[in-house]
């Protein structure tokens, strides 16, 4: 007999790597609700080639789906200028985005027309062919995956539900190689659902690029609870970051600021791996004086940080990326009472404040990162201790997985039987 609190519907939630590898770690705790809400839910992950598997629900099943379009597959793109498709974007780049149109684009926009029209038999293949009902077909990205979904409800009309949801690279369209994100309006005007994590996701795709955005709304992410944790005067100064060493995390600068101060011990430990890292730990083996000490802990399961973070009690987490949605990272430090210092890039301003932490320009040199940390170190012991019940309150009231997953899972639901 089935929970009385789930649905007959069948969701279909379509991933780049997730649960393979560390692949999308936040879908860890998104999965645990979609898995109790619907009676039977299956990933399709774009991911080929890792064997390590992350435990998903007992009710899940996991499927692999190629993404990647080969070289002869490039060669075979060149059909799609004779796509009715091809040429409607054409008009759309030259008229609304008012962007040059440049080879890289042009041959962007060729590849994500022939990938999707795979994909989008792929997924026919696999789910469709299957004769499941009520089907919710859910892509975790606004990628090529949900363009394929945009096409499969222009042939299947209300048989099926097609949603997608939208984070950072795939709605910034400076993040891309080219300038430019393929076939958005085709996306936005034939799916049932397209959702924003922020805001300034949809603020931006209105102002910068004329979309309309009636049809998008704000979804939030959400971490699970973890507590509220107070720190005691005798307590080490300890600052922590998490996220991948590339160019646009900015890690450097976070070991740049550390290196100037000096009037105090730190230890600052950084989760995350990436290119970057071998220079960064050179750089604070040169650079750091005797009282700040570095450890690099690298790439690990989301539930070893969680842990770092209730056993050690960290002072500070530093996300200075000069792009972002709003990061589950911050979420996460916030769900322990961790107060956040942040740029003010992408969503960040809907999570960081000066009452839960500082929020900075991302711009901004390392002088002034050095003065804010430094005048956190000076704050009594209570002043520490409001920000840190701040930002728990932030976590509680805008990014609980319990309460957005929940009201998100209301959303995207078929009919309107599933008790939540």
């Amino acid at each position: 007999m089935s929970n009385k609190n789930t649905t007959s519907n069948s969701l279909v939630l379509i991933t780049s790597g997730f649960p393979f590898d560390n692949h999308e770690n936040y879908l860890e705790t998104e999965i645990i609700y979609l898995s109790k809400k619907f009676s039977n839910v299956i990933i399709l992950s774009h991911n080929t080639k890792s064997e390590k598997y992350r435990n998903v629900p007992k009710n899940v099943q996991v499927k692999r789906i190629r993404y990647k379009v080969k070289l002869i597959e490039n060669i075979i793109s060149l059909k799609q200028l004779f796509n009715k498709i091809f040429w409607n974007e054409i008009n759309v780049i030259t008229n609304q985005y008012k962007i040059g149109l440049s080879i890289g684009i042009i041959k962007t926009l060729l590849i994500s027309i022939e990938n999707s029209s795979r994909l989008g038999k792929r997924y026919t293949k696999e789910i469709l062919n299957s004769k499941k009902k009520d089907l919710i077909f859910y892509s975790y990205w606004c990628n090529d995956a949900a363009i394929a979904l945009a096409n499969m409800k222009l042939i299947n009309g209300d048989k099926i539900k097609c949603i997608t949801r939208m984070h950072r690279w795939d709605i910034y369209f400076e993040e891309s190689k080219y300038g430019y994100l393929p076939l958005r309006n085709h996306i936005f005007e034939n799916l049932d659902d397209v959702f924003s994590i922020s805001k300034n996701g949809i603020n931006y795709l209105q102002d910068q690029l004329n979309f309309n955005t009636k049809s998008i709304n704000v979804s939030r992410l959400g971490v699970k609870k973890i507590g509220e944790f107070n720190k005691k005067v005798t307590e080490k100064f300890l600052i922590v970051s998490c996220s991948n060493v590339i160019k646009v995390k900015q890690v450097h600068l976070i070991a740049e600021s550390l290196s100037k101060i000096k009037n105090y011990e730190i230890k600052w430990v950084h989760f995350g791996d990436g290119k970057l890292k071998k220079d960064i730990i050179n750089y604070c083996k040169k650079n750091f004086p005797k009282n700040i000490r570095a450890e690099f802990k690298g790439r690990v399961l989301n539930k070893e940080v969680l842990k770092f973070y209730i056993d050690e009690v960290p002072d500070l987490f530093i996300n200075l990326s000069s792009s972002e949605g709003i990061p589950m990272s911050i979420m996460e430090a916030m769900s322990c009472s961790i107060p956040v210092i942040a740029t003010n890039v992408g969503g960040t301003s809907e999570i960081v404040n000066n009452e839960n932490g500082y929020l900075i320009e991302y711009n901004e040199d390392d002088l002034k990162i050095v003065e804010i940390i430094n005048g956190f170190f000076y704050l009594h012991l209570e002043e520490k201790n409001n920000k840190r019940k701040q930002a728990y309150k932030t976590w509680l009231e805008k990014y609980n997985s319990e309460i957005n997953y929940s009201a998100f899972i209301k959303e995207i639901k078929f009919n309107d039987n599933l008790a939540l």
